[in-house]
């Protein structure tokens, strides 16, 4: 994983972008509804910590602080591998059981998927619930159009390239 080729990228978008979060926030209350999940989430992950660029459901300090410390994140598992990720139940899996937003958050589902933009994994459209869950075939799927989506949006707010 090539962390200052991802942060180019990124860097490249105007992820601020009010109009921008406003399309992600519905994508990933979309992704929430279709799943049946009660959080929807489109992550960028940075080298220690990642964001919300687009949420649904989120309340508590996950609401008001945007994001978590890497150590924590479900999606840096899509970044790395640049493959889905899922979690059926967080409380019994291997990698995730002793994770805080499991331990005290009560998180104990998770799905996501990559979000490649220029060959770059730049984060995860996933989904999260608070009771244990089995996604199908047809679940991944779902969060991969949206993904697809994501991606058209995130190239559609590229900030213009400026002449040195």
């Amino acid at each position: 994983m090539n962390d200052f080729s991802r942060m180019a990228v990124l860097a490249g978008i105007d992820i601020d972008n009010p109009s921008l979060r406003e399309k992600l926030d519905a994508l990933a209350a979309r992704a929430a509804a279709r799943l049946g999940r009660e959080v929807g989430l489109i992550s960028m992950v940075l080298d220690s910590a990642q964001f919300f660029a687009g949420s649904y459901g989120l309340h508590g300090w996950l609401a008001e602080l945007g994001g978590t410390p890497i150590e924590w994140s479900f999606c840096v598992n899509a970044v790395r591998s640049g493959r889905p990720y899922v979690v059926p139940d967080a409380r019994i899996d291997a990698l995730q059981s002793t994770n805080p937003l499991v331990c005290v958050d009560g998180v104990r589902s998770y799905a996501g998927v990559p979000i490649v933009v220029d060959g770059e994994v730049l984060g995860a459209h996933c989904v999260l619930g608070y009771a244990p869950a089995e996604f199908t075939p047809a679940d991944l799927e779902e969060l991969h159009r949206g993904a697809s989506e994501i991606v058209e949006l995130l190239i559609s707010y590229r900030r213009p390239v400026t002449a040195p």
